[in-house]
């Protein structure tokens, strides 16, 4: 154990909360990989994740994954929802606009 008065560093702030992602992933296994199951049945949910790479807009996007998958954009936008309702992708706002980028949680 640390003593109190040494001064944490950002990397071991980082190193702590890895450890705690690896626990509760390990906790949550099969809930993860029943998710993931989920995730990985559906065409479009699986490109939206190939393409979520923190350089699309949400417009853009949507159209992209449209386009590729022949489902309709509001289609594709419900799927993009519900990634992000599962942290499957997250919003990252620059400026006016939303990126969107896979979070890796379920890889």
């Amino acid at each position: 154990m640390r003593k109190i008065s040494e001064e944490i560093t950002l990397k071991d702030v980082v190193e702590r909360l890895d450890k705690l992602i690896i626990l509760l992933k390990l906790i949550n296994k099969e809930a993860m990989q029943k998710i993931k199951q989920e995730i990985m049945s559906d065409p479009v949910k699986v490109k939206i994740l190939e393409l979520a790479d923190g350089t699309r807009e949400y417009t853009t996007l949507a159209k992209e994954v449209a386009q590729a998958t022949g489902k309709s954009e509001r289609w594709v936008k419900e799927r993009i929802s519900q990634l992000v309702d599962i942290y499957a992708i997250v919003k990252k706002r620059v400026g006016g606009k939303v990126y969107y980028e896979n979070s890796g949680l379920y890889d």
